[in-house]
């Protein structure tokens, strides 16, 4: 790595000990989403279809056990976030988290409103897996809006109420934010706006009080844009923008995931 072009610091995690190194393996899916397209059956001559594919990259590469491991790869995972607005305005959404390292495999689907803040609608579904090959190692809940606002979950078949929507605040899922925060952006660094809202954390956890604000710009390794976001209980995440409007970094304490394709329309 150049020392004169340091990665910014919410995403650098070059410590030397991964091999290949982080910067490098960054860099390289940088530039690789900038000419490959993602493939895959789906009709995707709309504008009303997305599809993006991140790599999953190790923040500190000590303690990580890998399986399937492939030489020169840093890579401990994939997410999948493909994304669907039928006639009614209303977007579907599918994201699959694959963690080769911890054997997680979750699904989510849910439905959210054609606005810029994604608020979440109906009923979602979610299947989480991991490789225990044990009692826990599988777990399926459903989860939808009461007449009260209530959020009601049921968890293998036992119903829980995980809290109380607070209408003053759009509600989203953190798997939105791929399309909240580019749908707002200029707005946060024109006016120097910080947005408020809430989420529903991996589609279980309710987290009602969130910001969402411009943190940075920056030229290198490629030219992008930099938001935060805080709340209470949310480990912090960095997400960056390229110049055609996609998320194509963001970066939290343990994970940072990188573009590595991508399919559909961006705005």
């Amino acid at each position: 790595m150049d020392d004169s072009n340091p990665l910014h610091w919410s995403f650098d995690y070059n410590h030397g000990s991964q091999n290949p190194e982080f910067a490098q393996e960054l860099i390289k899916l940088l530039h690789e989403s900038e000419v490959k397209p993602a493939t895959g059956d789906v009709n995707t001559d709309t504008e009303d279809f997305k599809k993006h594919v991140y790599q999953i990259l190790p923040n500190f590469w000590r303690g990580y056990k890998r399986r399937d491991v492939q030489e020169g790869k840093l890579s401990i995972g994939t997410v999948i976030i493909e994304r669907q607005k039928d006639n009614n305005d209303i977007w579907h959404y599918n994201v699959r988290y694959q963690n080769t390292t911890s054997g997680e495999d979750l699904r989510f689907q849910f439905h959210c409103q054609d606005e810029c803040y994604r608020p979440l609608r109906d009923s979602w579904h979610v299947d989480a897996q991991n490789s225990c090959r044990d009692t826990y190692s599988e777990l399926t809940w459903e989860g939808h809006f009461t007449a009260d606002a209530e959020i009601q979950l049921c968890i293998n078949d036992t119903e829980i109420t995980a809290g109380t929507v607070d209408n003053s605040l759009p509600l989203t899922c953190n798997w939105a934010l791929f399309d909240v925060i580019p749908a707002i952006a200029e707005k946060m660094k024109t006016l120097g706006d910080n947005v408020d809202v809430a989420l529903l954390d991996d589609l279980e956890q309710l987290r009602p009080k969130n910001r969402l604000g411009f943190l940075d710009s920056v030229q290198f390794p490629i030219p992008l844009d930099g938001y935060y976001l805080y709340g209470t209980g949310v480990l912090p995440s960095y997400w960056w923008i390229d110049a055609n409007g996609n998320i194509v970094i963001v970066s939290n304490v343990f994970e940072t995931l990188i573009l590595k394709e991508k399919m559909g329309n961006t705005s």
